[in-house]
């Protein structure tokens, strides 16, 4: 049988729920985000529902729950918790340099983590950029069609998003074939999906053949890291 809570343990219940309630939201992720991702990138098995109880200190999150809903969010264990109120690494003071995080670099994608991937070479990206559960990857140019906006063997860094905005440069896989360089502008009924790649022709594709085919968007380009050349 379940021990009934103390009262000290149901206000420690309160506090980690109200700062997951708070991280959250300033994260800009719904319940359903968070379950989805935890589901999806740990394995787990829960839903909304699930998320509320624990914001609203009515069931408490296991260990690991906490130490995944941490990576989600970008802060620390101690901070969910309530150990201190610091909620990652300070920024160094400038002029100081700093070890970066690694992501992954790929020369092909498929779908999410399924491609060719590149482990001779270590992509770096500011510590920073993960506040709020933000992810990212690397992929590398190739082709020499891109001129120009891209040269072969520039090195572009995405976010990991399904959705993007109007004029961003994306990387969209089709039927789960190799990912490409686009543009994608949102219709109505639809959307254009225009490559960069010169070779490749324009498509309007529309809603139900986006979800068919289906068409996803890995992610959207952030930052180009290009190649330095000696003369």
């Amino acid at each position: 049988m379940r021990k009934p809570q103390t009262p000290e343990k149901k206000e420690e219940m309160a506090r980690v729920g109200a700062r997951l309630n708070a991280i959250r939201k300033e994260a800009g992720l719904s319940l359903s985000d968070v379950a989805e991702r935890l589901n999806r990138e740990f394995g787990a098995n829960t839903n909304k529902g699930m998320i509320s109880k624990y914001e609203n200190g009515i069931h408490e999150p296991s260990a690991s729950t906490i130490y995944c809903m941490s990576r989600i969010f970008g802060v620390s264990v101690d901070y969910i918790v309530g150990r201190t109120d610091v909620k990652c690494e300070p920024t160094p003071p400038q002029g100081v340099e700093v070890e970066g995080y690694s992501v992954k670099l790929y020369n092909s994608l498929k779908s999410r983590d399924n491609g060719e991937q590149d482990t001779s070479k270590t992509i770096l990206i500011p510590k920073s950029w993960l506040v709020g559960g933000r992810e990212f990857f690397a992929f590398r140019v190739s082709g020499g069609r891109f001129a120009p906006r891209y040269f072969d063997g520039d090195i572009v860094i995405f976010e990991r998003k399904i959705k993007s905005k109007n004029d961003q440069v994306s990387l969209v896989s089709i039927k789960d074939e190799d990912a490409f360089l686009c543009i994608i502008t949102k219709k109505r009924d639809g959307k254009i999906i225009r490559p960069l790649d010169p070779a490749m022709d324009s498509h309007f594709y529309s809603t139900e053949e986006l979800a068919n085919l289906p068409v996803r968007i890995l992610g959207v380009a952030v930052e180009l890291r290009r190649m330095e050349f000696e003369l």
